[in-house]
């Protein structure tokens, strides 16, 4: 599979985090043998009168009991826990009607959204996905459309890329792991297809 890299120094994307913007995305791939990436996103909440925040678990994965999601105004960590489409829906956030079956990390905020205020979030989650990330012979694949205009994905450690299907920008993190920079100028999501080996 052909692809296109472009290496630059690691510190060009050294800020880990920026609190001011919802453009960014970042997942990190654990083993394989697990099947399952951790994902932060940060995003600021300022619909008056909104209690509680929420990430929406995509069909087909599968998210673990410890999500965090944590008020960045304050470093207080939210009271977190999962709820379903329905529950939602009937809380009138959000313009989108849910599926029942949705499966949704909720995250209590310490009070409801006053007129003129804003809160800042970040939510930290751990997925499991057999079918979009899994061994193919000596190679893992990684495979899932991301939506964000920027979206970074690492790889774990002592695997390096061997294939993408899309342009990517290609740094080294602090640990050494080989960190992917994705950037979608279009319409819609972006189709990713990353394949990686041992070192």
């Amino acid at each position: 599979m052909k692809f296109a890299l472009l290496l630059i120094p690691s510190l060009a994307f050294a800020q880990f985090h920026r609190a001011d913007q919802d453009r960014e995305i970042r997942y990190w791939l654990l083993d394989p043998s697990s099947h399952s990436f951790a994902i932060s996103h940060d995003f600021t909440v300022d619909k008056v009168g909104q209690a509680s925040v929420h990430s929406f678990v995509r069909k087909g994965s599968d998210v673990k009991p410890d999500s965090k999601i944590t008020l960045l105004d304050t470093g207080e960590s939210l009271h977190t826990h999962i709820v379903n489409g329905t529950a939602v829906n009937a809380l009138g956030y959000y313009r989108e009607h849910y599926d029942a079956d949705t499966v949704v990390v909720q995250g209590d905020l310490p009070h409801a959204v006053a007129k003129g205020q804003s809160m800042r979030v970040r939510v930290e989650e751990t997925y499991t996905d057999p079918v979009g990330y899994k061994m193919d012979g000596n190679e893992l694949v990684w495979t899932r459309t991301v939506g964000r205009p920027v979206n970074f994905v690492t790889l774990p450690a002592g695997w390096m890329l061997s294939g993408v299907n899309t342009p990517a920008t290609v740094t080294l993190d602090a640990q050494g792991r080989v960190t992917l920079r994705f950037t979608n100028t279009h319409p819609g999501d972006l189709a990713v297809t990353i394949k990686a080996r041992k070192k």
